[in-house]
């Protein structure tokens, strides 16, 4: 975590890793999240930052680790995030997991976070 704080410019793909461990070892991280949610935040507002693909996986394997700890709706938000992403980086293969991943949380999600998807295929189609 030490090397994290002091490279803020290698945080989302340090925590790529991270949440990429922890989904497929089954830890808790939340507090890890917390501490660089800030981070996270600038990062994706920069949408023609280098960091773009690490953020789309960043974003696709926080989705399985909300999905993994029973937190579907913020899964929803987060695969939603790696669809605009997956489209805007022209990632087609990543497209279609995103959209497979959504579609098994449909039944999860709010109305609102499905008007979002829906509004959003409208939009690319």
């Amino acid at each position: 975590m030490n090397f994290l704080l002091e490279h803020p410019e290698e945080c989302i793909e340090g925590l790529r890793t991270i949440v990429e461990a922890a989904v497929r070892y089954r830890w808790q991280i939340d507090r890890v999240l917390h501490m660089f949610a800030s981070q996270v935040q600038d990062v994706g507002r920069e949408i023609d930052s280098s960091n773009n693909g690490n953020m789309y996986h960043h974003c696709y394997h926080r989705a399985l680790y909300e999905q993994c700890m029973g937190r579907q709706k913020k899964a929803v938000e987060f695969i939603l995030q790696a669809l605009r992403l997956a489209d805007e980086l022209e990632m087609n293969r990543y497209f279609k997991k995103c959209a497979a991943l959504l579609e098994s949380l449909r039944e999860c999600a709010t109305e609102e976070q499905v008007g979002r998807y829906r509004a959003f295929l409208e939009e690319i189609g």
